[in-house]
């Protein structure tokens, strides 16, 4: 399982690397990846539940969607989702990582 808090969007570098601030005022959620889901692969294997919010964000694409009705919020910005994608693939999950890269013809941030 892994655990993140995304920043502040402004944050973030185009790369997806967080800019060191004095303090950090806020965030955009806490998000959790689990290596083996119990519910549906529902929007992409895998997937990362919000743990403040009823969202799940699709890993591929950084659509969020509402979890209960499983319709389409917003999408997050693609330096947000190159932060969450360094974050995975600098932790220890390696089940997570390997299904990452083995659809990453299918990642539109990178």
């Amino acid at each position: 399982m892994l655990n993140f808090t995304l920043p502040d969007f402004d944050e973030i570098t185009e790369d997806g690397l967080q800019l060191l601030l004095e303090k950090t005022v806020k965030h955009k959620g806490i998000w959790r990846i689990h290596k083996s889901d119990l519910d549906d692969i529902f929007p992409s294997d895998p997937h990362a539940d919000r743990q403040d919010e009823p969202e799940k964000l699709d890993l591929y694409t950084g659509d969020v969607y509402d979890k209960k009705t499983k319709n389409y919020k917003y999408k997050l910005p693609k330096k947000a989702m190159r932060f969450i994608y360094k974050k995975i693939m600098y932790c220890k999950e390696d089940a997570i990582k390997d299904k990452l890269l083995e659809n990453e013809d299918s990642i539109t941030y990178l």
